[in-house]
């Protein structure tokens, strides 16, 4: 990662350790949200063909589907990356 110019700023190293990790905590939030809204986008698509007042039961399960393999893929990776991690 890029480093921040925080040499402007006067900060201690202590300082400079915690924006930096404050910065690389809000680029991975910022990264998840990325994420959310493109499977969002996604799953819309596949599931909802036609516009209508309400969606129906096979448009609810079909959300459904698409939102709970998201999560499950998602969480096998997170798994998978912490097992990484740990070797």
């Amino acid at each position: 990662m890029a480093s921040l110019p925080t040499g402007d700023l006067n900060l201690d190293e202590k300082s400079k350790a915690e924006l930096m990790t404050f910065v690389e905590n809000e680029q991975r939030r910022a990264n998840f949200q990325a994420t959310v809204h493109q499977y969002t986008d996604t799953c819309w698509d596949k599931c909802i063909t036609k516009v209508k007042a309400a969606t129906d039961k096979s448009d609810e399960v079909c959300l459904t589907n698409c939102v709970d393999r998201f999560l499950d893929s998602t969480i096998l990776l997170l798994n998978s990356l912490g097992a990484q991690q740990q070797r």
